[in-house]
């Protein structure tokens, strides 16, 4: 155990700014991206809830953070943020590993302006490769249907875990960064810290909470803008410390 925290300690160290950045990025871009994705299955799971629950208002509480669809989330991501970097690590070798993680960072770099800028998604991703990413995401919405009507916790988990899997240009990007770090370790932490970010958006869905995006939705939507405009630039300043 103390060798592994050790271990923790040493990728936060030389990656912790990838973290912080995800962190971020999951933290405001979910009040937009999230939530015109997730928000749907958070609020039908929280609809099974209600109606089978003589209490609604517990239910509704509990509903609202639903843990374990969070955890199961996170676990898809961490796992895909390991095969991410250990395949980075695996296929270049450690001439070209530097000029590979400059080109993963400016490519993640590239996607959070994406994600800020809606209208650069028709330029970044060409026709064929939208196709694809429809068709994952109506397969992975077919997979993931039997799990709704299920209000256990195994099956939340389930369900998160399968929907994590959904195609989404912010996860696209998380991915890109993490793998620029070729330490699993270090990818696992960041897509974690990723997930998080993205659980007070759907909590604020599952409690009907979005104030302050229904409230001030121009000024919401600049300060999201703006904080993944930051996470791009962020993204390239480390890429350009590791050639200057």
């Amino acid at each position: 155990m103390e060798l592994f925290i050790q271990y923790c300690q040493a990728a936060i160290t030389d990656h912790g700014s990838i973290m912080v950045t995800l962190f971020l990025g999951g933290l405001l871009g979910s009040l937009t991206h999230c939530a015109g994705m997730c928000g749907p299955f958070v609020l039908a799971q929280i609809g099974v809830d209600d109606a089978r629950s003589p209490s609604k208002g517990l239910k509704r509480a509990r509903g609202a953070l639903l843990l374990p669809y969070h955890l199961g989330r996170m676990t898809t991501y961490m796992i895909l943020g390991v095969l991410a970097a250990s395949l980075s690590g695996y296929l270049f070798e450690a001439p070209a590993q530097r000029a590979v993680t400059v080109a993963l960072l400016c490519v993640a770099a590239v996607l959070f302006l994406a994600a800020a800028f809606p209208a650069l998604n028709t330029r970044i991703w060409p026709p064929v490769l939208g196709s694809v990413l429809s068709g994952l995401g109506a397969a992975v919405g077919r997979a993931a249907r039997p799990f709704f009507e299920a209000p256990s916790m195994a099956h939340r988990y389930a369900l998160g875990v399968i929907l994590g899997f959904l195609p989404c240009g912010l996860l696209a990007a998380a991915l890109m960064a993490v793998a620029s770090t070729a330490s699993p370790l270090a990818a696992a932490l960041a897509m974690g810290a990723f997930c998080v970010g993205t659980m007070p958006a759907l909590f604020l869905i599952g409690s009907g909470g979005q104030f302050a995006v229904r409230r001030w939705p121009r000024h919401m939507a600049t300060a999201v803008r703006g904080v993944l405009v930051f996470n791009s630039i962020s993204l390239f300043v480390i890429a350009s410390s590791m050639v200057f």
